[in-house]
């Protein structure tokens, strides 16, 4: 592009003025050449040096640094960097000479100043190579962080698809016994039962890959699935509902709300015989959705269990994977109960909340 190349010149131009003006006072300071001769060798100077660096450029890319000690790569360069100090020393006597209108001899050897011009080059030619190993090297780190990057994006995006493929196998497993146990006790709720787990299916095929969902979906399937349990548990299972009206300008993962409502019933009110009761609080504040699933059950016992590991763990990744570090997931476990709260900022395109939330 126009732009990059200019940028890139300038940078190069930048580069080369120090060094352009150090010439300039050397050859006024020791050579006692007036400014316009001294400016006029130091562009000769100079620019020789930085056109033959253009060879030593092409050269560092064609031998990249090796990863391990290699003599014959330093050798190499120890023979170049002499070659690129001659070379340079020669064109410049020479074009110096062009310039003077005398003819180009072979007797720059006599000069007082060849010593300085000769280790001048030698350090012209490290500095050329060095700078060229150092963007090499910076280019090899970043493209090494970007294939990190690539690898870590993709590894999540493994995680996420074998979380989404184990949640609905362990819904549909817990939906399945629930039937089967209206099918058994409660023959008359089994029809009932079928009918809403249908509708719940088409929720999770629905969001079969989908990242995030509107809360108001996730909110009917969690009140679906609650309504599907109060079916077997009757009023074993007792639900407080508070939803802030604002909670629908969110979105969050599919399973989110329902995966804490499901191991509240399933860790709490079926290990009772005289069930229990569970809270679920919505609140927003200051761009925040703070979702909180409490239940009365015995807590510290059940929350080592691995179903109530994996429905935890699962979420704290999925709401990684949508929301980095905004999202939080906190947990509370006592004798008297077990509480699970997460919470997330708000959805880029802000929903209009509706005026009223019927539990």
């Amino acid at each position: 592009m126009p732009g990059s190349a200019t940028k890139r010149y300038a940078l190069v131009f930048a580069a080369w003025l120090p060094f352009f003006a150090i010439w300039v006072l050397y050859a006024m300071s020791y050579g006692r050449y007036s400014l316009a001769a001294a400016l006029t060798a130091s562009l000769i100077s100079m620019g020789t040096a930085s056109v033959l660096g253009i060879g030593v450029w092409r050269i560092c890319r064609l031998r990249p640094w090796p990863l391990r000690l290699d003599l014959k790569f330093y050798f190499l360069h120890i023979v170049l960097s002499v070659v690129y100090s001659l070379t340079w020393t020669i064109v410049s006597f020479s074009l110096e000479a062009v310039h003077r209108g005398a003819i180009p001899k072979l007797d720059f050897w006599k000069s007082a100043v060849l010593p300085w011009q000769l280790l001048m080059g030698v350090w012209l030619y490290g500095l050329f190579a060095g700078v060229s190993y150092a963007i090499q090297t910076r280019d090899r780190l970043q493209e090494k962080e970007t294939l990190a990057a690539r690898a870590e994006t993709l590894a999540a995006s493994a995680r996420l698809d074998a979380i989404r493929a184990r949640l609905n196998p362990h819904f549909l497993f817990n939906a399945l016994h629930t039937l089967s146990a209206l099918a058994k006790f409660e023959p008359a709720s089994a029809e009932s039962a079928i009918e809403r787990l249908g509708d719940m299916l088409r929720y999770t095929l629905k969001e079969d890959g989908r990242d995030l969902a509107e809360f108001s979906e996730e909110f009917e399937f969690t009140r679906q699935y609650l309504d599907f349990e109060k079916l077997r548990y009757q009023d074993r299972l007792k639900v407080d509902l508070q939803i802030d009206p604002e909670a629908h300008r969110f979105d969050l993962p599919p399973f989110a709300l329902q995966t804490l409502a499901e191991n509240a019933v399933h860790h709490a009110i079926s290990v009772r015989p005289e069930g229990g009761r569970i809270w679920i609080t919505c609140q927003c504040s200051d761009g925040l959705l703070r979702v909180s699933v409490r239940d009365d059950g015995p807590g510290t016992a059940n929350e080592s269990t691995p179903s109530h590991q994996f429905g935890l763990r699962s979420l704290r990744e999925r709401l990684s994977a949508a929301y980095g570090a905004s999202a939080e997931v906190q947990t509370k476990s006592t004798p008297e109960g077990f509480e699970a709260t997460f919470t997330i900022p708000a959805s880029p395109d802000q929903k209009t909340a509706p005026s009223k939330i019927t539990p």
